[in-house]
This record gives C-alpha cells, sequence and structure tokens, in this order.
C-alpha cells in the first residue's frame, strides 16, 4: 500500500488522492517529483502526405483539400502541463490522522486553431464567411504550497483534503470571443472581440498616443519572479474497502483558480478591414510565396488591429481540475496479483476537456518493487501505460509512462497521432 499511496504508480496520471495517506503507518519525504503531460487531438500525419520520395505539407499542390482538410478536427488543439514536486513530507498524527505539507511548480500552455484558418490557407477565401471565434493561446506558470490531512473514519472508510496556496508567475492569454472573417474582391473584413493579457508588475508595453499598445516600446527592468497573481485550490478524496483484497478511491483535484494581475492587456472590439490573401490556394503558388504572403498579411492585420490599452486589470482564471476513480482487487489465490480499473476526466476552461477508462494488472512485492500494465479507450482513441517502482533499504525510485499508438517523428518527438502522453518519475524516503 505505501508503494501505491507515495509512488503513485498504479498510473502515469498521479492520481495523488489525499484519503489514501491515513493508511500509512509511518512518515515520508519525497523530492524533485517530475511529471510532463502533452495531449493534441489532431497529429502530425494531418498536416504531413508522401509525395514521391518525401514529405510535404497539407497545403502543397499535390495535396487535394480534400485530403487535407478531412483529417483536421473543427477545433484543432494542444495542450501540456509540467509539474514539478519540489518536497513533500508526511507525518502520522497521534489522533490517527496524517498531515503533509507540499511545495511544487506548474506550467500549462495550449493552442486551439479553428479548422477554418486552415480551410483558408489551403483553398483561399471562396467560401467566406468564416468563423474564427475558437482561437486561443494560452500559457501560464504559478507555485503552490500545500497542506494535507487524511483520517479513517473506520477500518474500511477514510477521507482527505487538501488546500492549496497558488502564487502566480507569469501568464499569457489571447481568447477571440468573437473573431468572424468575410471577404469581398479587393478586401478583408474583420468582425473582432478579443483581449490579449500579459502579466507583468515591472516591465510595462509602451502605449502610443492614442491609447493602444505600442509592442515596440517596453519600459521597466522586468524581474524574474515577481508575484503576478494569487488564488486557492483544493483537492477531496476518500478510500473504501469494503472486504478483504478490495478498494476503491475517488478523488477531485484542483478545485480553484488564480486572480491574476495584467499588467499589460488590450482590448480589440470592431470591425476592421484590410488587404489579405487575395491568390492564397492557386496552383501555381509555392509554400514559400505563401509562406511569405502570410507574414506580410499578419503585419496587414497588426497594422488596423490595435489593441486599446487596459491599465492593470485583474481578472479570475480557473487552473485545469481532473476528477479520478480507481479501483484494484487483489487475487485470493495470490494476493501480490492485483486487477486494476481507473477512470480519469480533466476539464479546462480554455480546451476540450480529457476523459479515459482503462484496465490493468499489477504485481507488488512489498519491500523491493512494483510492476503495472494498463490500457484503455479515451478521447484521442488507444492508450496504455506502463509503471514501476524500485525499493532499497528506505528509498523508493519510482516512474511511469503512458501514450497512444502511432509513433513520433525521428529525433523531435513530435506525435503522428491524436495522443495522451504523460511521463512521470520520481523519489521518495520512507521514515520508519
Amino acid at each position: 500500500m505505501a508503494a501505491m499511496v507515495l509512488c503513485t504508480v498504479a498510473s502515469a496520471q498521479s492520481f495523488e488522492n489525499p484519503a489514501g495517506y491515513s493508511y500509512l503507518s509511518s512518515g515520508f519525504v519525497r523530492v524533485g517529483e517530475f511529471s510532463s503531460t502533452s495531449r493534441n487531438n489532431v497529429g502530425a500525419s494531418a498536416f504531413l502526405f508522401p509525395s514521391g520520395d518525401k514529405l510535404v505539407t497539407g497545403l502543397h499542390s499535390s495535396v487535394t483539400a480534400e485530403e487535407f482538410l478531412g483529417g483536421l478536427k473543427q477545433v484543432n488543439s494542444m495542450f501540456g502541463q509540467v509539474d514539478y514536486n519540489l518536497v513533500s513530507y508526511g507525518w502520522k498524527a497521534s489522533s490517527g490522522g496524517f498531515h503533509t505539507i507540499e511545495l511544487g511548480a506548474k506550467v500549462n500552455y495550449g493552442l486551439s486553431v479553428p479548422k477554418e484558418v486552415f480551410h483558408i490557407l489551403k483553398s483561399g477565401t471562396a467560401q467566406s464567411p468564416y468563423n474564427l471565434s475558437s482561437l486561443r493561446a494560452f500559457g501560464n506558470l504559478y507555485g503552490e504550497i500545500a497542506y494535507g490531512y487524511s483520517f479513517p473514519l473506520s477500518d474500511s472508510f477514510s477521507l482527505g483534503g487538501r488546500i492549496k496556496l497558488l502564487m502566480g508567475l507569469n501568464s499569457v492569454d489571447v481568447v477571440a470571443r468573437q473573431l468572424a472573417l468575410s471577404t469581398t474582391e479587393d478586401q478583408y473584413r474583420l468582425d473582432l472581440d478579443a483581449d490579449i493579457d500579459l502579466t507583468s508588475r515591472s516591465k510595462k508595453l509602451g502605449v502610443d498616443g492614442s491609447g493602444y499598445l505600442d509592442y515596440t516600446s517596453f519600459t521597466g527592468k522586468g524581474k524574474l519572479g515577481a508575484p503576478t497573481g494569487g488564488g486557492l485550490a483544493v483537492d477531496l478524496g476518500l478510500v473504501w474497502k469494503p472486504f478483504k483484497g478490495f478498494s476503491l478511491s475517488a478523488s477531485v483535484l484542483d478545485i480553484g483558480g488564480i486572480f491574476w494581475y495584467y499588467g499589460n492587456s488590450g482590448t480589440s472590439s470592431g470591425s476592421y478591414a484590410f488587404e489579405g490573401l487575395k491568390f492564397l490556394g492557386m496552383e501555381e503558388m509555392n509554400q514559400d510565396v505563401i509562406m511569405a504572403k502570410l507574414r506580410q498579411t499578419g503585419e496587414d492585420v497588426l497594422g488596423v488591429i490595435r489593441p486599446k490599452a487596459v491599465d492593470g486589470c485583474v481578472k479570475f482564471k480557473a487552473v485545469p481540475f481532473s476528477a479520478n476513480l480507481q479501483a484494484s482487487y487483489a487475487m485470493p489465490f495470490w494476493e501480490r496479483l492485483s486487477v486494476d480499473a481507473s477512470g480519469l476526466y480533466t476539464g479546462y476552461s480554455y480546451c476540450a476537456p480529457y476523459w479515459e477508462g482503462r484496465g490493468g494488472l499489477s504485481l507488488d512485492f512489498p519491500g523491493f518493487a512494483h510492476l503495472g500494465i494498463s490500457a484503455g479507450s479515451g478521447a484521442f482513441g488507444f492508450v496504455y501505460g506502463v509503471n514501476g517502482a524500485l525499493e532499497f533499504l528506505s528509498f523508493k525510485l519510482y516512474a511511469s509512462y503512458e501514450n497512444g499508438i502511432g509513433g513520433v517523428i525521428p529525433y523531435e518527438g513530435t506525435p503522428l497521432k491524436a495522443n495522451n502522453k504523460v511521463m512521470l518519475v520520481g523519489l521518495c524516503y520512507l521514515i520508519r
């Protein structure tokens, strides 16, 4: 049980159910746990196509619009998270409960691009208008200081909770609430309602005489790490063991968010007209010409869409949360072998949610090693996982990995298929 609670190697999805700690008989110190999550609902294979003895992008003239656009989603998105737990310390309370203190940091980032953007790039703008309102880019970095307490209500049932103080360090958020593009023979017309938010307490974007943000002008020294937000989040969990060999656990993690101070903010609202990609998609245009035209159009867009500066605004942004369910049953004929099942739901305020369900097998050799495998299906298709832990004296080294099937681009690691890739590694010391 200690390996399952402390090292969370039943899945790479480090569930961290706070209720499980109440079953520990001794304290622990955990250092340097690192996990990385990467999710995308469309892979590189949707953008790369064979042409003779080489690969070309979907914009190449040898690839038809139907072939390219048919492999894309209505909203093509990616999400990444890096979670670093600097140190965790837990100790048994005289009342029978268990205390934990944790210190760590998280990075979240992502991008959502509507299919219509690629339709314009491939086929031109003959089918105007286009709704591009799901366009979004974001990233944030924040620290966590957490205190948790778990306690048994009986021999078979325990509850636990954890409260986290969140300290915002940096955040950028570009969101289009409304973004509609229509074209005529002579020009493009953009109906826009969007915000651009960037945190900074010491480095400021310039503002021109008309009150618009000037991206070529900065003031201040930009002190690294100056707090730019604050908030709270809570974790709740339970563990139930109705009979010997069987356990059921459930948890909801990271319910809460951060009030960010955006020292550099701008808003754009209105209709804008500019010259655009009139000939984009013509067969005689090669990819270099298309990219040059895109850069020119980007400069034209920035020339007419000038965000109006907003002084020091505070906005609340929820952090990603997850709901988890796990069940495990140790075989009566050999208790070291367990059959496992788990479910996961992760929700965001800025991306489509992710879900999965899986089953697996675990082998536990107390005081020596743990090994587990799992497989199932999720929002992006098939997923599998492997995990393990080694124990020497009072030290436990643990790691896990999960992914889908489909491969990556050699030497780059870019997924060829939609995937949910999660890696976890850490070290803990049991205080006997």
